[in-house]
């Protein structure tokens, strides 16, 4: 026989689930394809209980080479480089010595009740494999980081803090 109750239990279930799934930094998009030009859009759906998002700072996997950040009004922006062992080519032939490790976005006014998105073009890299951005989200003193991996036994929302996910395809 059905239940009402129980009908409502498991959709407030579900809801609290995929709630509880998306309260983290994520990419608006999941997956691209290797070797190609990337524009990344992380959305931080809200900012710290009750308390607004003043800071976002994004690291970038090692075989990133080159990010660049999108302007943001009301939002300073800070690139992190890091040097690297061995000179590449980048962007139009450029000699690249360094790479974008971390990008900040900062002095912004992000709203508990509201969310926002801060985005990055990149070049990935040619091989095939998914790639993952942790994320430490400000709400002035208190600090929240995104950066949980999972092992190869863990799926990604089973963690409490994941960091943002992208599954990087065989080149097209």
């Amino acid at each position: 026989m059905f239940s009402f109750r129980a009908f409502a239990c498991a959709a407030l279930g579900v809801i609290a689930g995929t709630v509880a799934a998306s309260s983290h930094p994520t990419l608006t998009q999941k997956s691209a394809s290797a070797d190609s030009y990337f524009r990344a859009t992380f959305t931080v759906p809200h900012g710290c209980d009750g308390a607004a998002t003043t800071k976002v700072s994004i690291w970038l996997p090692e075989n990133i080479i080159q990010a660049k950040p999108q302007s943001k009004a009301g939002w300073k922006i800070e690139i992190v480089r890091v040097e690297l062992d061995k000179e590449v080519q980048g962007f139009h032939g450029a000699k690249i010595t360094h790479r974008v490790a971390k990008v900040i976005f900062s002095g912004g006014n992000l709203p508990d009740d509201q969310f926002d998105e801060f985005t990055l073009s990149m070049k990935l890299p040619k091989e095939p494999g998914a790639l993952y951005f942790p994320v430490e989200q400000a709400c002035g003193e208190k600090v929240r980081a995104w950066n949980e991996i999972p092992s190869p036994s863990e799926k990604l929302h089973d963690l409490d803090s994941p960091a943002a996910a992208l599954t990087v395809t065989p080149k097209q």
